[in-house]
Formats: C-alpha cells, sequence, structure tokens
C-alpha cells in the first residue's frame, strides 16, 4: 500500500506540474520568461518548502528547518540547474538547442543570487544566527526583487507583441492555481512516503537527509521544469529562471520565516547554528552559480560540471558525517 501511495502521488505531482508548465508558456509569451519562472514558477513550488520551515521551526526543530533549506538549495543549483541545460542540449527535448541563450532579464537572479547568498551568510555569521531583525532585512531583499521583475514585466509587456487572448490568458491562469493547489496539497504526504519507503528498505538515515528528502521535497519543482524543456529546449529560461528565483528565494524569505517564527512562538532572541560547513558549501555553490548564469550563455559541458559538482557534494558529506 505503501508504494502504491507513493507511485499515486507521483502521478498526482506529475499531471499538477504538467498543468504548471503549460501554463508558464502562455504566461512567459505574455509577461516574460524570466518573470514567470523566477516569481510565478518559484512561489508557487517553493510553498510547500515554505510549510515544511514553517511548522519544523513552530516546533522548535530549526535544525530539521535550516537543514532541509540547506539541502534544496545545493540541489536547485547543482543537479536542477546543470539536468535542466543537459536536458535542453540533448536529445532528451523533443526540440533541443545547441546552446540556451538567456535574456537580459536574467541579470537580475545573477545578482539577486549573488547578494542574497553572502547577505545570508554575512547576517548569520555576524550575529551567531538569525534574528529578527535579520529577518527584515531578508525581506526588505526579496521584496526589491519583485519590484525589479514586476519592472522587467511590464517592460516586457509594453514592447514585446504577443498573441495571447484574454481567454487563453484566463485559462492560464486557473492552470496554474490548479496545479499549484494540487502540488501544496499532495507535496507533504509524498516526501513522508518515499522516506517511509527508504527506511523499510533499510537505506541509510544519512542517505535520507542528504540525497532523497531534498530530491522528494523539489520534485514538484523539477517535474514542472523537466516537462517544460523536454517539450522544447528553447523554453528553457523559464526552468532555469524557476530554480533560481526559488534560489532566491531560499535564501531571503524563507530564511527569514526561522526568526519571525522563533520571536512569536517561541520568544527567543534568534535562531542559532546557521552557519556550517553545508550552509558555507551552498553559498560557494551560489556563487559559482551566479557567474554561470550572469554569463547568459549555458552549454551542454557547464550541465556536466553542475552535475559533478552535486555528485561531489553529496560524497563529501557522506565521508564528513
Amino acid at each position: 500500500m505503501l508504494v502504491a501511495e507513493f507511485f499515486g502521488l507521483l502521478i498526482i505531482i506529475t499531471a499538477a506540474a504538467w498543468l504548471l508548465s503549460i501554463s508558464a508558456e502562455t504566461l512567459a509569451e505574455k509577461y516574460g520568461a524570466n518573470f514567470t519562472g523566477s516569481i510565478l514558477l518559484a512561489v508557487i513550488t517553493t510553498l510547500p518548502e515554505y510549510m515544511f520551515v514553517f511548522w519544523a521551526a513552530l516546533k522548535g526543530r530549526y535544525d530539521m528547518a535550516v537543514g532541509s533549506a540547506i539541502g534544496a538549495c545545493t540541489l536547485l543549483v547543482t543537479l536542477g540547474y546543470g539536468s535542466v541545460i543537459l536536458f535542453s542540449t540533448t536529445r532528451a527535448s523533443r526540440k533541443p538547442v545547441q546552446a540556451i541563450i538567456l535574456s537580459r532579464h536574467v541579470k537580475i537572479d545573477a545578482m539577486y543570487l549573488l547578494a542574497t547568498s553572502l547577505v545570508a551568510l554575512v547576517l548569520a555569521w555576524e550575529g551567531d544566527g538569525l534574528d529578527v531583525k535579520d529577518g527584515i532585512i531578508l525581506t526588505v531583499v526579496f521584496l526589491f526583487y519583485l519590484v525589479q521583475h514586476y519592472r522587467a514585466a511590464i517592460h516586457h509587456l509594453t514592447t514585446t507583441e504577443h498573441g495571447v487572448t484574454p481567454v487563453k490568458l484566463r485559462k492560464a491562469i486557473m492552470m496554474m492555481i490548479i496545479g499549484g493547489a494540487i502540488i501544496v496539497i499532495s507535496a507533504e504526504r509524498f516526501v513522508e512516503s518515499m522516506v517511509e519507503i527508504a527506511h523499510w528498505l533499510g537505506i541509510s538515515p544519512v542517505a535520507v537527509a542528504i540525497v532523497l528528502s531534498p530530491i522528494a521535497s523539489e520534485l514538484p519543482e523539477k517535474i514542472t521544469a523537466y516537462l517544460t524543456v523536454v517539450r522544447n529546449g528553447a523554453l528553457a529560461e523559464i526552468s532555469v529562471s524557476n530554480f533560481m528565483g526559488s534560489k532566491v528565494n531560499h535564501n531571503s524569505l524563507l530564511l527569514a520565516v526561522l526568526p519571525f517564527v522563533a520571536a512569536t512562538a517561541a520568544k527567543k532572541g534568534n535562531v542559532p547554528d546557521i552557519v556550517t560547513v553545508p550552509f558555507v558549501l551552498m553559498t560557494v555553490l551560489t556563487v559559482i552559480a551566479s557567474i554561470s548564469l550572469a554569463r547568459r550563455r549555458l552549454d551542454r559541458w557547464q550541465g556536466w560540471v553542475f552535475l559533478a559538482l552535486y555528485l561531489t557534494t553529496i560524497g563529501a558529506a557522506f565521508m564528513v558525517r
């Protein structure tokens, strides 16, 4: 029954991701691939992670909340990012491209990807953790990011011709709402069922924590991104922006949730022990990804590099455990 539940939820989540992927293509035509991926898809597909971090923090399990965020972030900027590049530039896509050429608006993601990772590291280090002040700073940084993307979307809307009719737009928005709702409702139980199967099979708890849990929690996002580029490699900017927008989300607003919950629920001054080896490693990987993104050209070799970085990170995590 456990295996049947897992595959049943996987089918449901895949169907929801397909709805998000189809709706994203329409919205990208109207508002731009960058805004659609970095803001709309990123916010929707990150909601399950927000829920997990919120409830873990509410129960005082800040180690689990931070660990989940670190694992998910590391996965996004290595395996997720690299796989999208490889899917788009190989026969895995129905319409592969020689290289992914990104629009100039991607520089917003590259800049904030670098800024949020370094700001989060400095704030966590200087105060030996995150407090409400740090949470406010991280929230403000995310709001600036949101405003810049909104301006880019308005510029795209007013300067680019599109064939999105009001009927198509309403249909796309409805598909995105339905797909997002299904993912939010199903994601938590899907992650739990995957972890339960791992324990049932006798898989190491370390493997569950480092490998399986982050993959499961981010799977809806990855399926959405992969379905998009499998249909057409030229749509890769939507998927790349989805991953990088989610990463900015994790580095700013998601981390800000921790001190806010600590201050209201636990009456604590701050959330300690944020800066760990995995956190620093995640920051380094994010810096590498932001430099890659700023180039605005993603070749197949970069996909293999980021895949190798993921495997190296996993190997190092097992060796130092």
